[in-house]
């Protein structure tokens, strides 16, 4: 070794006294809880592995309504499910795809993978993760559970009013859409700031922005969008639902109200969604 690297910071021993048995103590700490307590965790590996695999459950979940929808067109005058099953399936198999699956899917997998790609033991907010995640999963299947009581939405993934008002879909299907789209989309909202803060915050030293991963920077375009464009989806459902609850005219042109209202809000949410 020259006298050049003998002098390396890297090679200096630490001036600093460690706590005796500190690393015994961390891997305790950091050690992956057993059996049920494994659901009470809140770093990032296992939540972005539940998170994976609850978007995955959905996506198959979807999948399996496309192919009921798939067997009822096979042929003509199929009788295998109703008419307003068909509908409610055919709403449910979109709004699953697109609320319970790729956006969730993004965001969790970029939870398990960001923290070790920006050189961070674990994302700022661990519990704001986990509230992320058992939000989005408590939501979503209390929302498809809907479907085994005939209490899904049948208006369409879009919901478009007045289709959706009080006057064409009484009951309480497109209630349950609006509540739980509201629910998920705060998980997501979530998440997203969890997302953006650990990005610009809790890089290793010296990842300047410009070293950064093209994914890191993927994601954190991708938390910005959602940041701006989800709040019009949840101001649109919340609109929508104080028309149904409290007869007020926001949408039904028969009063006043103006459907197109819902589809700029909609739309304002729904294309960087799928960008």
């Amino acid at each position: 070794m020259t006298t050049r690297d003998a002098t390396l910071p890297d090679q200096l021993p630490n001036p600093v006294p460690r706590p005796p048995l500190e690393l015994t103590r961390l891997e305790e700490i950091w050690e992956t809880p057993r059996g049920w307590r494994f659901f009470k965790s809140v770093n990032n590996t296992n939540i972005g592995l539940m998170y994976i695999g609850t978007a995955i459950l959905f996506f198959i979940l979807a999948g399996i309504l496309a192919l009921i929808m798939r067997v009822q067109l096979a042929v003509p005058d199929n009788d295998l499910v109703a008419a307003s099953t068909y509908n409610q399936i055919f709403t449910m198999h979109g709004t699953v795809m697109m609320f319970l699956f790729a956006i969730p899917i993004v965001e969790a997998i970029a939870v398990y993978l960001l923290p070790n790609m920006l050189g961070a033991r674990d994302l700022p907010f661990p519990r704001l993760s986990a509230y992320a995640f058992w939000a989005y999963a408590f939501g979503g299947l209390a929302f498809f559970c809907t479907l085994f009581w005939g209490l899904a939405p049948d208006g369409g993934w879009f919901m478009y009013p007045p289709l959706t008002g009080m006057k064409y879909s009484p009951g309480l299907n497109a209630d349950f859409w609006l509540l739980g789209i509201g629910f998920i989309e705060i998980s997501a909202i979530a998440g997203a700031i969890e997302l953006i803060v650990g990005i610009l915050f809790t890089r290793a030293p010296g990842m300047t922005l410009r070293r950064m991963p093209v994914y890191a920077w993927a994601m954190l375009v991708v938390g910005v969008m959602i940041i701006i464009a989800f709040p019009a989806v949840i101001a649109g459902t919340a609109l929508l639902e104080l028309e149904r609850a409290f007869n007020m005219p926001i949408f039904d042109p028969e009063r006043g109200g103006d459907p197109l209202i819902w589809q700029h809000l909609f739309w304002f949410f729904g294309h960087p969604e799928v960008y």
